[in-house]
């Protein structure tokens, strides 16, 4: 999770195309944000995001796919950061409200000079179940 803090004077634009053919389905995000915080000079944070996943069973309830993120973001103290998060995994609907799903999850925070987020990276796996209402 990813604040840049912005809070005077934004300016921001999301553009979100879905598109699905049978099984396939696309999901992204663009978005772009321009602002400041009072005193400090306008900065701009940028998201990208896609996502791909094949859905099959008889009734959609497997699915296979892959993810990527990037935030591009120019920080308070002038740092240009980025973070990317690539996974791929796979899931299961139990019911139609429980998820059940596996996946290889890859994450890096490049480009901080000091607190929480330096060096930061996270590669591994994960099972998780999620139920929703």
């Amino acid at each position: 999770r990813y604040n840049p803090a912005l809070r005077n004077k934004i300016t921001a634009i999301m553009f979100n195309p879905f598109l699905k053919y049978q099984g396939l389905e696309f999901f992204g995000t663009i978005e772009s944000a321009k602002g400041n915080r009072a005193g400090l000079d306008e900065r701009t944070a940028k998201q990208f995001a896609g996502e791909l996943i094949y859905r099959f069973g008889n009734d959609e309830n497997y699915y296979i796919g892959g993810r990527y993120n990037k935030v591009d973001s120019e920080e308070e103290s002038g740092d240009d950061i980025e973070i990317s998060r690539f996974q791929l995994g796979a899931g299961w609907f139990m019911t139609k409200n429980i998820l059940l799903k596996a996946e290889y999850v890859s994450q890096k925070y490049d480009g901080f000079s000091s607190g929480a987020f330096e060096d930061g990276k996270f590669d591994g796996f994960m099972v998780e179940t999620v139920i929703s209402f």
